[in-house]
């Protein structure tokens, strides 16, 4: 191993570093070191699991007293791309509150160490897959599974707000659904069409008196239960479903976070203005609580406008648990949990974009901390209230699984 300056080492490095510094430019006086013996010893690759970590020796400093940064240093941001250097006001996403966002296909590139694979590969596996396109009379939205056989949407994906007895129809719920130009039967549909058999919105929704102004109401949330399928099978025992959450499930507030209640949130939905609505796409960001015009909300930057409605906002959101090794526990509010669906948000493709979602949590409308065997609040009650009643064949939808 050489270990060398940058001027004594390479001719074109040595014209570089005078031409910056005939330029006045600083240059660090860092080493560069070379690899002058390419048969050295290397780790066979049946001992890399054997390995151990190599650790920072240094001892960590005190961190009780430091805070966030309120001042973004006196240097241009900015970074490298394939394409060149951009700065930092071309590459940044964030909604009004100025926090940002980061949005993306549900896609994997399409190559694997172990060969290709198909552009809907990610969409259809855990927990992915329990999430899908709900079509039905009056367009689409999006849904996902958290009992065994049971959806939650948006209730504006029901019916209108304040249309008392007049729902739209055809609800089919599409799990996994990809539908970019030239997609296969297989692509589109990749666990089947799954058709509504029951559901339950909240009452204020139908008739008009749900608390807030506006698209920002407290319960714009539903709940759907499916039908099995020809084999006689539930959607869950296929696709698997997700856990949700009430009452700001994982969302904490510290002076580290200047006071405010916030969590770290996936939200997904077929939103229009990506891919036209065809592609699962899903963002990633901080989520705050807030209250508009009295209506108990989750605010995101998001760029997840129409179509993306009725998606989760899930907290702790990952596709696969890690092995905990090293003496390493499970950190309070590890699971992955759905908190709210997309309710609304800003409709301008180029300003910056909002998405709010109404909470999963007690409220004026549904106050109690236990429905059934639920939980607490507007989501509990729906879920009870569905499963609770009588279906086809005897018994009640909890009976016969669909709520598992």
């Amino acid at each position: 191993m050489q270990r060398c300056k940058p001027v004594a080492c390479i001719g074109a490095t040595a014209v570089v570093a005078l031409s910056m510094a005939s330029a006045g430019i600083a240059r660090a006086d860092d080493e560069v070191v070379v690899n002058t013996n390419s048969s050295e010893a290397r780790t066979a690759t049946a001992d890399v699991s054997n390995l151990k970590p190599v650790v920072n020796v240094l001892l960590p400093p005190d961190t009780s007293s430091i805070v966030p940064n309120t001042d973004p240093g006196p240097y241009t941001p900015g970074m490298k791309t394939q394409s060149g250097i951009v700065n930092n006001t071309q590459t940044r996403a964030f909604g009004d509150f100025g926090i940002p966002y980061t949005t993306g296909r549900v896609q994997d590139g399409n190559q694997s160490a172990s060969g290709t694979t198909t552009a809907n590969y990610l969409s259809t596996t855990y927990p992915y897959r329990a999430i899908g396109k709900l079509t039905f009379s009056a367009g689409y939205c999006t849904a996902s599974l958290i009992r065994r056989s049971v959806l939650v949407t948006a209730a504006h994906c029901i019916q209108t707000f304040g249309s008392g007895g007049t729902l739209f129809s055809g609800w089919q719920f599409i799990p996994g659904h990809y539908g970019a130009s030239g997609a296969t039967a297989a692509q589109i549909a990749p666990y089947g069409r799954w058709s509504w058999a029951a559901l339950v919105r909240p009452s204020t929704w139908a008739n008009g008196t749900d608390t807030g102004s506006g698209s920002a109401r407290n319960n714009d949330v539903a709940v759907i239960a499916l039908a099995k399928n020809a084999s006689n099978q539930f959607i869950g025992d296929i696709t698997g479903y997700l856990n949700y959450g009430w009452n700001n499930y994982s969302f904490i507030s510290s002076p580290k976070t200047g006071n405010l209640q916030t969590a770290a949130v996936s939200t997904f939905g077929y939103p229009t203005l990506l891919d036209g609505g065809a592609i699962m796409q899903r963002t990633d960001g901080p989520t705050y609580t807030t209250t508009v015009s009295g209506a108990s909300q989750l605010w995101q930057g998001s760029n997840l406008t129409s179509g993306a409605s009725g998606g989760p906002w899930i907290v702790n959101f990952r596709a696969r648990d890690a092995a905990l090794t090293g003496g390493a526990v499970v950190g309070n509010s590890s699971n992955l949990a759905i908190v709210g669906v997309t309710s609304w948000g800003s409709s301008d493709p180029n300003a910056p974009k909002d998405n709010y979602a109404s909470q999963f949590r007690q409220n004026t409308q549904y106050p109690n901390a236990t429905y059934g065997n639920y939980g607490s609040g507007n989501i509990a009650s729906l879920l009870n209230s569905l499963c609770s009643s009588a279906a086809p064949g005897g018994g009640t939808y909890a009976s016969q699984g669909y709520c598992n």
